[in-house]
């Protein structure tokens, strides 16, 4: 189902055919629960106002503007809609929204070699795919995110073939690096909403003192390893949610984790609120009250009101 939540968080939206007489798309739900509501047959990447989506076309990128149902409107009371851009130079690729929905970027690959190896060239456009162009070129990594400011990108990727991956903030105004971390085998930079802090693991590196995870200052400061490895979201800034890693446990549980003094406290107790997450599919509200899951024992969609 791949839940996620409507720019307002009023709604969780998810991909879903209802039934054999229903078009296949995104449906909405209130958080409390009633009936599905149709949003749109156009899947894709949305914008973080929701008001575009971005897809593949017959190997061509597309972004669209929607015509979306007015909050507790019917579906014929629309707002918008209707316009239509090919992205030149896209070719199919997977697009990202900046926070405004103004701007998008697109990865390219210059070869078929190893992940860890081949040139990433990032480029950016606006929505129409007008004034596109090359932001940076990285090598071995890729674009992990948006700054809320939208004038900077998290990127991973490695200063030479032979160095350690970094996670860094980009500025786009002059293409410098700021580096956040280095670590053999670093994976997942997550940003923090308001872009202070970014999460990020290192595993299998061969030193078990930097295994686990991590989270660390996005001005190039602090940086701190955690005392519970697992899933992880941010609830808000400077507050992580983390899914412990536990094989043999027979609920998961949610804790909050402090990242600034590392305090953790416990969301949920399996005794009283057993549950268990299909696949990592979850996802925090945008106040990051609740948190929607696709459950592991019966594949329908829940809610967990947080502490």
């Amino acid at each position: 189902m791949q839940p996620f939540w409507s720019p307002d968080g009023s709604q969780v939206w998810f991909i879903d055919r209802p039934s054999e007489s229903s078009p296949s798309g995104i449906w909405g739900v209130s958080a409390s629960g009633g009936e599905p509501q149709f949003i749109t047959d156009r899947v894709g990447v949305s914008s973080p106002d929701g008001s575009l989506v971005a897809y593949p076309e017959g190997g061509q990128t597309y972004v669209e503007r929607l015509a979306l149902p007015r909050g507790g409107a019917s579906r014929s009371e629309v707002e918008g809609g209707g316009e239509r851009w090919g992205i030149a130079n896209a070719a199919g690729r997977a697009i990202s929204f900046s926070p405004d929905s103004r701007s998008i970027l697109w990865q390219a690959a210059s070869s078929s070699e190893n992940f860890d190896r081949r040139i990433v060239e990032v480029w950016m456009a606006n929505v129409d795919g007008s004034e596109s162009r090359v932001v940076a070129r990285l090598i071995g990594g890729g674009v992990s995110g948006w700054f809320h400011d939208g004038q900077r990108l998290l990127v991973s990727g490695r200063e030479s073939l032979n160095d350690d991956p970094f996670l860094a903030a980009l500025n786009l105004a002059d293409g410098s690096l700021t580096i956040i971390a280095h670590g053999a085998r670093l994976r997942g930079g997550t940003l923090s909403p308001e872009g202070g802090w970014v999460a990020y693991q290192i595993t299998f590196s061969g030193d078990p003192a930097q295994d686990g995870l991590w989270v660390a200052r996005t001005d190039g400061g602090e940086a701190r390893r955690l005392e519970v490895f697992g899933a992880y979201r941010w609830r808000s800034e400077g507050k992580l949610l983390v899914i412990p890693l536990d094989a043999n446990a027979a609920s998961h549980r949610l804790l909050e984790i402090d990242v600034a003094s590392g305090a953790v406290r416990a969301l949920t107790n399996p005794a009283l609120t057993p549950f268990r997450v299909a696949g990592g599919d979850w996802s925090p509200s945008p106040d990051g009250n609740q948190v929607v899951f696709v459950s592991a024992d019966d594949q329908n969609l829940w809610v967990i009101d947080l502490l």
